[in-house]
């Protein structure tokens, strides 16, 4: 069992959880945003305690050990990745100073050498590089190869492929199923269908309860357990049906309709250590009203990159770009609303007070409340109403950031991969979320790695190193 208590009340994260995690295996975490993953991920890693019960991982009573123990828990024998790669890094320290640092701190020789570490992650031209100048697989990678360094035989992942592209994901993947061969444990939350085919076994939650037993390898009889949970049962609670709406097509009024943005020739290059990187080359691109459309492409490829420019966050080199019916160069929530990866969210305001802020600024909270109301249930939050952001999931907060940029129906709306942490019907709420906002007259421009959402956009677009042209 693991209850949060917090300012706007109790959580119940986990309910009557038992199960054990097979040893030099990869297990999947699996089930819906806001079923437990991350709550299980951290009690594993000794980060919390369960509130009742038992956990015994690598041999340390984590539900009663000391803190002192604890910490030499966390130091020598678990590795915890979080959910955005570069949150796993000091900005001002090099890829070798992450795996010196972690080495100096353990007296636990790593199982892998460096070398040959570095070597399978494939991350040996990256070592002399700050974390700023790798892209997101490599982040992730390299991750791996700092916690192994200090000595762990458990990684704990917690959706270490939702932001990354297919390929670089992939690359990850590889990497883990290695290294388990070699004796490393991972146990990884995800939504990630092409992680759940390769890992060894599967535990599913929802709300809390398991839903499904760990399958067992074909070799468990042969593997010892890493860990193992026990807690009190509870009362079993009725599931809760999630109800799909049909998707929701843009209208097109006219056949040829008024254009929102059009950019032309846009160019933007950052300098690298002594390298130059054009993250947009020449890329012209038109947006008009009712439309979905998707910009793919792999991590780094400069999708984020032509986001910004677009939101005025940065400043291109080159090139023009025209908003229709721009008031001014800073435009308000009604004209211009942004999902950053990031999301941006007001941790001292709740999720229903993140939406309401639009409204609030623009003087007319009284008038939309009906609409924050709304979106809330359509992108399955209104339950989580008066909790915080910190005290919801990842894809809680992806949503509730969704709501909010379309408070005020905003003419156009950039999202930047705004599915990335979401299971199959959250991902689906939003996406008609989006649909709906097109519908009104808006347009959506979504970022994103994920190419099965191609179907349910209009027009989808494929960046590579900064140019930009129509998917074939």
């Amino acid at each position: 069992m693991k209850t949060y208590r917090t300012a706007s009340g109790e959580v119940r994260a986990l309910k009557g959880l038992s199960a054990e995690v097979p040893a030099s295996a990869l297990l999947a975490v699996v089930g819906p945003s806001g079923s437990g993953k991350s709550s299980l991920l951290r009690l594993i890693a000794g980060l919390d305690r369960p509130t009742s019960g038992t956990l015994v991982v690598d041999g340390t009573s984590v539900h009663d050990a000391s803190a002192r123990s604890l910490r030499r828990f966390r130091r020598a024998t678990v590795g915890y990745l979080f959910q955005r790669p570069s949150d796993n890094f000091l900005p001002h320290l090099t890829v070798g100073e992450h795996l010196r640092l972690a080495r100096g701190l353990t007296h636990r020789p790593p199982r892998i050498e460096q070398e040959a570490l570095i070597s399978t992650l494939g991350i040996e031209g990256r070592v002399d590089h700050l974390p700023s100048e790798l892209s997101g697989g490599e982040q992730q990678r390299a991750a791996i190869a700092e916690v192994l360094m200090g000595g762990a035989t458990i990684v704990v992942a917690d959706e270490p492929t939702a932001e990354l592209d297919s390929t670089s994901a992939s690359h990850v993947m590889d990497t883990m199923v290695e290294l388990a061969r070699a004796g490393v444990t991972f146990v990884v939350a995800t939504h990630d269908r092409s992680v759940m085919r390769r890992a060894d076994a599967a535990l599913e939650l929802d709300h809390g309860i398991r839903r499904s037993a760990a399958s067992v390898p074909a070799d468990a009889a042969d593997r010892s357990s890493v860990a193992a949970f026990r807690t009190a049962p509870t009362v079993a609670e009725p599931d809760r049906a999630d109800h799909w709406r049909p998707p929701i097509a843009a209208t097109h009024a006219e056949p040829e309709p008024a254009f929102v943005l059009d950019a032309d020739a846009l160019s933007k290059s950052y300098r690298r250590g002594d390298e130059v990187v054009h993250a947009l080359d020449d890329v012209s691109l038109t947006l008009r009203a009712g439309e979905l459309v998707g910009l793919v492409g792999r991590s780094g490829s400069g999708k984020t990159t032509l986001l910004n420019v677009i939101a005025g966050w940065e400043r291109a080199d080159g090139g023009t770009m025209v908003r229709s019916g721009a008031r001014s160069a800073t435009p308000g929530w009604d004209e211009l609303a942004v999902v950053p990866q990031k999301l941006g969210l007001f941790d001292e305001l709740s999720v229903r007070e993140n939406l309401e802020y639009p409204a609030r600024l623009h003087g007319r909270l009284e008038e939309l409340r009906g609409r924050v109301d709304e979106l809330m249930e359509d992108l399955g939050i209104a339950h989580l109403a008066a909790r915080y952001p910190k005290e919801t999931s990842l894809g809680e907060q992806q949503r509730t950031a969704v709501a909010r940029a379309l408070v005020l129906s905003p003419t156009l709306v950039l999202a930047d991969e705004p599915t990335g942490h979401q299971d199959a019907v959250s991902e689906r709420r939003v996406l008609e979320a989006f649909g709906r906002a097109a519908a009104e007259g808006g347009s959506c421009l979504i970022a994103t790695h994920n190419v099965s959402l191609a179907p349910r956009l209009d027009r989808v677009f494929e960046m590579a190193d900064g140019r930009l042209a129509p998917a074939t």
